[in-house]
């Protein structure tokens, strides 16, 4: 499906019954929290994003999925894809590696945000993840890597 920049997947506190594969476009996880947006993930084309803790637990999302350029996307209805999985056991295993990754790409910011130093994150990032700041706004990067546009601004000079 065709989806606008600007648009939303899910709204926090919306259930979520849907996993999505970006086949073009970019997009990002946030929540806002005491009025302040922090995103926790950014998705590109070939990659999957939902609100996992809503989609595994059936509850309403403490996340938005807001889609950052014009993409199109493919929306998996989640009990259909689990049954396709049972018959198709390659296409879970294929299901196990992405989710590993995703996994993996969430720890990995939690202890970077946890122990790494504002300069060491901005890096992390220029090596693993440059497309991100080619397309995202400074203000979701920031909250991403955690910290002010202040600081990332000057981190980016430093760099």
């Amino acid at each position: 499906m065709d989806v606008a920049k600007g648009s939303f997947l899910i709204k926090q506190g919306q259930r979520c019954n849907h996993i999505y594969i970006i086949e073009k476009g970019f997009a990002r996880i946030f929540s806002v929290i005491n009025g302040k947006e922090v995103t926790t993930l950014f998705a590109r084309e070939n990659d999957i994003i939902t609100s996992t803790y809503a989609l595994f637990t059936q509850t309403g999302s403490n996340e938005n999925v807001e889609v950052l350029e014009d993409s199109f996307i493919l929306k998996l209805n989640y009990e259909e894809f689990v049954n396709l999985c049972k018959e198709h056991p390659s296409l879970f295993n294929l299901f196990r590696f992405i989710m590993e990754k995703y996994y993996l790409a969430l720890e990995e910011r939690t202890l970077s945000l946890q122990f790494d130093s504002a300069l060491e994150r901005y890096r992390k990032l220029l090596s693993r993840d440059p497309f991100i700041l080619q397309r995202a706004s400074l203000a979701s990067i920031a909250s991403f890597l955690g910290m002010s546009p202040v600081t990332l601004s000057r981190m980016r000079a430093q760099v």
